[in-house]
């Protein structure tokens, strides 16, 4: 009797451990993949947007199928930063990785605070494969194997940083995936040769005369070719789009994947790229998920303030795993998600040294810069490199040939800038000194006070010797410029 009883029991553990083993298989087939498509230095120019001279189907295809947000802003002008800052879910100025490419030398290593983990750490966890098909660029020391199960590392870039690799593909039948393809975006304008590369696809380049020149920038032929390779750039990434949904469908993966596409901050134009400005800090994002699309509604467009530092939590929350209390990031369709402000910082940008504070608000955009004693813009490495517009215009500049707009970078710096986004979306016109705004401009003071105070901005704070010294060693001794650097 007993052994029967014994027997009985035993089946019936089996069956129930069999039962619990069998929903967790399905539950785990069943979590979503989530993708980053990672785009480089581009501005939100697709024609689902607002620019009608573009045409960009697969990208508009790819909005219609998800949610697209109108107003979604960079944490920080730049990419390193930015890319800590997403790979962290926390702003860069509270975890110390604000200057760009910052810890690539020896006696100067930044690391993470205690208990804090990376976005991948996390997945993988959660029973995620992980691959960054690309650069990391990260401000902070990290093993990267830690971070990647799959992939490993390509190539190095010095004090670039490593370059992954890794495919969906790499991944075992049944395993999630969480993968971050980058592509070069509006890098793909450095070279110009990028004509050459859309006609070999079959797209028509851009005609620099058919452009319209924003009033910020002098009408030459130097911007406007900057600006026609900048949309070139645009086609180039919707005919990538293209081919990697069809690769996507055909492997069977678009239904239970979540895509995220957006870039790393805006255009390399010249006060786009490491600078505060709506043009440095408006980036596309678009977010598809096929198979939960209860939650992220198909042919939806946001209209609220959005930051892409939240497609960190966004991501975990969609995978169905706990967000960290220490992120500063947030679930974009949380049902109580709202932002009235988004904050960005730029600091030290590759040779230059800088501090700049930015409040993006529904109407109005404040900025404070904190180091009035060199203009907004130093010689920067594009500069050094030639860059045509970057010359062209310094050129105007020093001959008196710009409009007082289009001088503002070169000129005397002001403390703060205000400016009316509803009437003037190029920001041309401070307001900060207009009393008629007096009242807005203090609560958006207050708001950046209390952002620098709950960060304990690490911006503030003197940079060491042994930063100074990373600076020092890797940039030619003509193009530093700063007085930090002077009699060094």
């Amino acid at each position: 009797m007993r052994a029967i009883q014994f027997s009985t029991r035993l089946i019936l553990i089996m069956i129930v451990v069999s039962a619990v083993v069998t929903t967790r298989t399905a539950a785990a087939e069943e979590r979503p993949n989530i993708l980053w498509i990672y785009i480089e230095d581009q501005n939100p120019w697709f024609s689902s947007y607002v620019e009608e001279s573009l045409q960009t189907p697969n990208l508009d295809a790819l909005a219609r199928a998800g949610v697209l947000f109108e107003r979604a802003y960079a944490p920080v002008p730049v990419c390193s930063p930015s890319r800590s800052a997403l790979i962290t879910g926390q702003y860069p100025i509270r975890n110390g990785t604000h200057d760009q490419r910052s810890s690539r030398a020896s006696g100067y290593e930044i690391h993470l605070p205690d208990g804090l983990k990376t976005l991948p750490e996390l997945f993988q966890e959660a029973g995620y494969a992980t691959f960054n098909r690309g650069k990391d660029d990260y401000n902070f020391i990290y093993d990267r194997a830690k971070m990647y199960s799959h992939g490993g590392i390509t190539a190095d870039h010095g004090w670039k940083g490593p370059v992954g690799g890794g495919d969906w593909r790499d991944v075992p039948e049944g395993t999630p995936f969480f993968g971050q393809y980058q592509w070069s975006g509006g890098k793909h304008a450095n070279g110009r040769n990028l004509a050459a590369r859309l006609k070999d696809i079959g797209i028509r380049p851009i005609d620099p005369a058919s452009v319209t020149v924003p009033p910020q920038y002098p009408d030459i032929p130097e911007v406007r070719t900057a600006i026609a390779d900048h949309m070139g750039t645009i086609l180039m990434t919707d005919h990538e789009v293209g081919k990697l949904v069809a690769r996507l469908k055909e492997d069977g993966h678009w239904k239970n994947t979540v895509i995220f596409l957006f870039s790393d901050h805006g255009s390399a134009l010249p006060r786009g790229k490491e600078f505060c400005y709506d043009e440095g800090l408006h980036v596309p994002l678009l977010v598809v998920a096929p198979g939960i699309e209860n939650i992220v509604r198909p042919g939806t467009r946001r209209r609220d303030l959005a930051a892409t530092l939240d497609v960190s939590a966004t991501s975990l929350a969609l995978a169905g795993i706990e967000i960290p209390q220490s992120m500063d990031s947030q679930n974009l369709f949380s049902p109580s998600y709202k932002r009235e402000y988004i904050f960005s910082s730029a600091d030290r940008m590759s040779n230059t040294i800088d501090r700049i504070r930015s409040v993006m608000g529904e109407r109005y955009h404040y900025i404070r810069n904190f180091m009035t004693d060199r203009p907004l813009m130093q010689w920067g490495h594009r500069e050094m490199l030639l860059f045509p517009e970057f010359v062209k215009m310094r050129e105007l500049y020093d001959r008196g040939e710009l409009t007082p707009a289009q001088a503002a970078p070169y000129a005397t710096r002001r403390a703060e800038e205000l400016y009316d986004l509803q009437n003037d979306p190029n920001e041309v016109t401070n307001l900060a000194n207009n009393p008629d705004f007096e009242r807005q401009l203090k609560k958006m003071q207050s708001a950046l006070n209390g952002w620098i105070e709950d960060t304990d901005d690490k911006g503030q704070y003197p940079r060491s010797e042994a930063a100074l010294r990373e600076v020092l060693e890797r940039y030619p001794a003509d193009w530093l410029r700063g007085p930090e650097f002077q009699g060094r």
